[in-house]
């Protein structure tokens, strides 16, 4: 799988199909108002009330004013403030609209690039994994938008690249963990990565120095709450020290191993102590590349891309079968002519650059 070139028809048909997103993710978001879209809610009062952003106290009068029940509470770094504040000077009516707006057309414009035809991306839509990161307005669709950008820019635009991946970072740290891992040898991208991540810190100090160590407060506080909460991280499966090391390996195995979306993703899935169904979004044109492509490809990866889009992985077994097969199939156990091994995408950069893959088999 291939992103295509850079033609003036395949960016017009990308930036037409980005506009469909956002106009419908902002229409249905509309509609939703008042009736439940609670993670961009907490986000939105959280940026709203910088000055205590980690009070549960704000968050409790949230949830008491819009009759909201479960576990919300809000942990992700100061960093994020700094993207989330400006929505704040608007209304909440229109901010919510405007939020899943965005990400979803930076997230399909992105997709476009991996999906063959690029037209298909509208399935997107359908999908569990990207309709309800959309509907509930979550961070994995920028946070997508961000990974499959940089993948498609790190061997033309590394600058670039690095930068995508420093704003995700800034934005969900968990899943970037292992981005050193996957982009080892691509010195540049990495160092604007690094750039990137402290440009957004210096920035987040707007809001004070304190926020920092209020957050990590925030972080002990929640991860005493996150069994609570309907994850799908493997981890989750046992508090033992002996399977969070197992599943750590498990992670650092498949970032080495495969090197591209699929090992930054899923490599993080297995180290990270909280993830969700909608988590797993970044992974969705992949997925859905596999799909479509099945002559090519294979059965395996037919059946791995469905079961993602279907929305089936949404226990930590699942997710912890899903991740294992991956491993599987990618080592070139069901291939004609077996590999048994992983070299599927060079660490070094492409010469002359040329269009980049999703991985090379």
């Amino acid at each position: 799988m291939r992103p295509r070139g850079g033609s003036s028809q395949e960016l017009w048909l990308r930036l037409a199909l980005a506009a469909g997103a956002f106009a419908l993710a902002c229409g249905l978001s509309t509609l939703r108002i008042g009736h439940g879209a609670p993670d961009f809610y907490v986000f939105w009062t959280a940026a709203r009330h910088w000055q205590a952003p980690y009070d549960p106290a704000i968050i409790a009068h949230l949830e008491a004013q819009i009759h909201l029940g479960g576990v919300w509470p809000f942990a992700y770094p100061p960093t994020f403030l700094v993207l989330v504040w400006p929505f704040t000077l608007a209304p909440l009516a229109l901010a919510y609209p405007l939020w899943t707006g965005l990400e979803a057309g930076l997230f399909v414009y992105a997709a476009a690039g991996l999906v063959r035809p690029a037209w298909a991306t509208v399935f997107l839509a359908a999908t569990p994994v990207v309709f309800f990161a959309a509907a509930l307005g979550q961070t994995s669709l920028i946070v997508g938008a961000a990974m499959i950008g940089a993948w498609q820019l790190r061997e033309t635009r590394p600058a670039v690249a690095g930068a995508l991946l420093g704003l995700a970072a800034c934005v969900k740290p968990q899943a970037l963990l292992l981005a050193p891992v996957v982009f080892w040898g691509r010195w540049r991208l990495l160092g604007w990565m690094a750039a990137m991540g402290a440009a957004l810190v210096a920035a987040s100090l707007a809001f004070g120095w304190q926020r920092w160590l209020e957050w990590r407060d925030a972080l002990a506080a929640f991860r005493a709450l996150a069994p609570q909460t309907d994850r799908i991280n493997p981890s989750a499966l046992s508090p033992s020290a002996a399977w969070m090391i197992l599943m750590g390996a498990l992670g650092l195995c498949l970032a080495v191993s495969l090197r591209d979306l699929v090992g930054l993703v899923g490599g993080a899935l297995c180290l990270t102590p909280y993830a969700h169904a909608y988590d797993l979004a970044p992974l969705a044109p992949v997925a859905l590349a596999w799909l479509l492509e099945w002559k090519t490809r294979g059965w395996p990866h037919a059946i791995l891309g469905g079961a993602l889009l279907a929305g089936i992985i949404t226990t930590p077994t699942a997710a912890l079968g899903f991740l294992t097969a991956i491993a599987i199939v990618r080592s070139g156990v069901f291939a004609k002519e077996p590999t048994f091994g992983f070299a599927w995408v060079s660490t070094r950069p492409a010469e002359p650059p040329e269009p980049s893959p999703i991985y090379e088999a």
